[in-house]
């Protein structure tokens, strides 16, 4: 089955549930089914053929959904832009992928001189007035729909076409357009299904990331099992605590970050939450003081999954029994889980044979939604798909009982004296100090060292020197101490809000 056959399903299935909530936009199943019927038809009637790129720039709404499901039913391949993506990013996109249409939403004065300037024939859809009033060139989103056809696509879709392009967030170089096909998407749907839900048609989801970016994996699933998506179209902690104490929301999807952000919320452990099933984390490294502050305040609601972009959200999970009071404190609370169902990881060292257990090498991982490849990068994409297996450029280790321990990106180890160094191992050290907010580590050559450790921090105001930051090192991590300490009231991060460690690389060679 592919992308379309499903959602198909879910309109025979549940046509009356309410599928998709957005402050006041509300749409049922049967809403979203016929809407996006008519905007793939209404694609196809404007020229477009099956492969074509459709770039997707809004923040999150349903008209995000409609226009994914459109083009799953069009044949067509789905890029969406991060709404916090810079000019700089989105032309190097665009150059990229050459779309034939673009559909945006309001709020993005740039998009319109950007395009003139490319110079490409890209028909441009505006879905929101303050769109249209933005690019007077632009069709009308809703007039579209209203004059196209209300019936299925006639177009064939394989389980190897591609779906969609996804690319990476950039941290270390341009980014990458991962491929995915309607077989990873319909797989990775399935992995969500098996671990996460939901379990029962009605329930809700509030999904807090861009849909551009991890949230997109819980729509499918979720619009299946006739589930209702609440999305917020910005982070607002105090918001989401106040739905989390409805009892009609069942789980939340987030990221580490806004996890942290809500554990600072005023009474958060003072208020009660009677329908919340679980809170789904992922997408960054979580300190394990903020993971177990969370449990304290959460309870065994917390549930982890590890993915990247070539294997979308789903490569192991640390599920809801793991995260349990009792676990405060051990290791495994530093673990990402173990591998899905249907996945296969192991440890491997740079000849790519598998390592033993408690032997650090490069996560490796085979699964049936492995990306198909990088866009327009045979050569790269040679490399990192060998033999049926996705190098993933992640460096961890496996412990006896198969439980995942990232240690940072291969590219982001430290080799400093001949010993190999860990950001990861150095920033959970320097968040177990109460008045540290945030850290990030990173190598700088050093003629001596070959590199040395350099710590960015955010402290709470007023309270830690460079030099205190050294002393409480010194005897939690001997000699991955950092030679020096640096501390910023922020750290940079990229539009998809993980920390920016090539900014960071390039400020500590410059302070050097």
């Amino acid at each position: 089955m592919n992308v379309p056959d499903f959602i198909a399903r879910a309109a025979r299935l549940h046509p009356d549930r309410a599928a998709v909530e957005c402050g006041a936009e509300t749409r049922t199943v049967t809403e979203i089914d016929r809407r996006s019927r008519r905007l793939a038809n209404a694609l196809i009637g404007l020229g477009l053929l099956k492969g074509d790129r459709v770039v997707v720039l809004h923040e999150n709404s349903a008209r995000c959904i409609e226009c994914d499901f459109a083009s799953a039913r069009a044949g067509l391949v789905r890029v969406s832009l991060n709404p916090r993506t810079t000019p700089g990013e989105a032309r190097y996109i665009l150059e990229q992928v050459q779309p034939r249409a673009i559909v945006f939403g309001a709020g993005f004065d740039w998009l319109p001189p950007l395009l003139d300037d490319l110079g490409q024939q890209t028909l441009r859809i505006g879905a929101q007035p303050g769109a249209l009033a933005l690019d007077p060139r632009a069709c009308d989103y809703e007039a579209l729909l209203e004059h196209a056809a209300d019936t299925a696509p006639s177009v064939a879709i394989d389980d190897e076409d591609l779906h969609s392009i996804f690319f990476t967030s950039g941290s270390s170089g341009k980014p990458k357009g991962v491929m995915l096909s309607h077989r990873s998407i319909v797989q990775a749907a399935a992995n969500v299904l098996i671990e996460f839900g939901p379990q029962q048609p009605g329930e809700q989801i509030l999904l807090l990331q861009p849909l551009s970016h991890g949230s997109a994996y819980f729509v499918l699933p979720c619009f299946l099992r006739g589930c209702c998506i609440r999305l917020m179209p910005q982070f607002d902690a105090e918001a989401v605590i106040e739905a989390m104490r409805s009892p009609a929301l069942q789980t939340v999807k987030m990221v580490p970050t806004m996890l942290q952000r809500l554990l600072a919320v005023p009474q958060v452990a003072a208020h009660h939450y009677p329908g919340l099933r679980q809170i789904i984390y992922g997408g960054s490294h979580i300190a394990p003081a903020v993971l177990e502050r969370a449990i304290e305040t959460f309870g065994g609601r917390l549930a982890q999954h590890y993915g990247q972009s070539e294997a979308p959200s789903t490569i192991t999970v640390l599920p809801r029994e793991d995260h349990g009071r009792d676990n405060i404190g051990q290791t495994i609370l530093r673990s990402a889980g173990r591998a899905w169902t249907s996945v296969d990881v192991r440890i491997a060292g740079p000849d790519g044979i598998t390592l033993s257990a408690g032997v650090q090498g490069e996560v490796v991982v085979r699964a049936p939604h492995v990306m198909s490849g990088y866009w327009q990068r045979p050569e790269l994409t040679a490399q990192v798909l060998r033999e049926g297996w996705l190098h993933t450029s992640d460096h961890g280790v496996l412990d006896e009982r198969g439980y995942l321990h990232l240690l940072g990106r291969t590219d982001d180890m430290i080799i400093s004296g001949g010993y190999n160094i860990a950001p990861l191992e150095v920033e959970d050290a320097l968040l177990r100090h109460p008045m540290i907010r945030e850290a990030a580590v990173v190598g700088r050559a050093d003629e001596e060292w070959g590199h040395v450790v350099v710590a960015f921090v955010c402290v709470q105001p007023g309270t830690l020197t460079a030099a205190q930051i050294g002393d409480h090192c010194r005897g939690l991590l001997g000699y991955r101490k950092p030679r020096q300490v640096f501390l910023v009231d922020e750290l940079p991060r990229n539009a998809n809000g993980k920390i920016d460690k090539a900014a960071l690389k390039a400020a500590a060679a410059a302070r050097g």
